[in-house]
């Protein structure tokens, strides 16, 4: 069975003339009339009945056109559901956060920019640490993911967004919470909580570095995957962390964020991707987000 058959089972039900229906197609009737024949034969029945002047559907004919005409605007919704996906305003996007970004800012912005433009499209979030990020990405089940300081890869594509300082988080009882600012060497004599080297490691090697500038090996008692999981511990009086300056949008109620002066260690949200990969919703939302920092 053939699409066009379809369609002209269609015209010359509408019409119950093969010689109408022939001129609304532009096909010769006896070519008409052998299509029809042949779709007949195919289904192994009698879709019209043969009068003087034109034909009637039999009972068969009038549900096989109550179908075909759902096929037809299947097909039609299907046709517009590919042009608009190729266009970038349909389809699936899968796309990874990190979490702490997404409280105040670019990323929700963009989230919510993104689906009133795209209204069509699908937007499916994952909330994940940036190695589970590239991890997914890698694995083509994220199409891509915001996140910070991408490690490079050759096999990603990372676009810099915005950079947020690190300010020192101190529970509420703690002789530094009073104060305006703090050094790092205040740090010294403090039981610090940290990331793990695995969840960003250039993140992890900056803040080294800037200890050993300061003159000092931190006293790390504690390392951890999230940065909600340090903000728990300090909450619990278990020390001090160095945590995303975004943090400070939703503060824990016993912790209290403190600047660091002479720390010069940031976090670079980027919007990463797999390279090459060509999905059309990927640069869409890329799109959004250069519009929201230009604007």
């Amino acid at each position: 069975m053939e699409l066009r058959q379809i369609q002209y089972f269609i015209a010359i039900a509408e019409l119950e003339h093969f010689g109408r229906a022939s001129q609304r197609l532009r096909i010769a009737q006896p070519a008409l009339s052998r299509q029809m024949r042949l779709l007949e034969a195919e289904l192994g029945l009698s879709l019209f009945e043969r009068l003087p002047r034109g034909v009637r559907l039999t009972e068969a004919g009038r549900v096989f056109l109550e179908r075909a005409r759902l096929v037809m605007q299947q097909l039609d919704h299907a046709v517009l559901e590919a042009k608009a996906a190729a266009a970038g305003h349909a389809g699936v996007l899968r796309l990874g956060v990190i979490e702490v970004a997404a409280w105040q800012g670019l990323v929700p912005d963009a989230i919510r920019r993104f689906r009133a433009d795209h209204p069509a499209a699908q937007l499916v979030l994952a909330a994940l640490s940036g190695a589970e990020q590239v991890e997914a990405i890698e694995a083509q089940q994220l199409d891509a993911g915001l996140m910070y300081n991408p490690a490079p890869d050759a096999g990603l594509e990372a676009t810099p967004l915005a950079r947020h300082p690190v300010m020192l988080a101190v529970n509420v009882n703690s002789p530094l919470a009073g104060r305006e600012a703090v050094r790092l060497a205040d740090l010294a004599d403090e039981d610090l909580l940290g990331f793990r080297r695995r969840e960003s490691p250039q993140y992890y090697d900056d803040l080294q570095a800037a200890f050993r500038r300061a003159g000092f090996t931190p006293r790390l008692t504690a390392e951890t995957r999230r940065e909600a999981d340090l903000l728990a511990l300090v909450s619990a009086g278990a020390g001090v962390a160095l945590v995303n300056s975004c943090q400070r949008f939703r503060p824990p109620q016993e912790v209290r964020f403190v600047p660091v002066s002479d720390l010069d260690v940031g976090l670079t949200l980027a919007y990463v991707r797999r390279r090459g990969h060509s999905l059309p919703l990927i640069d869409r939302f890329a799109e959004t987000l250069e519009a929201l920092r230009a604007g």
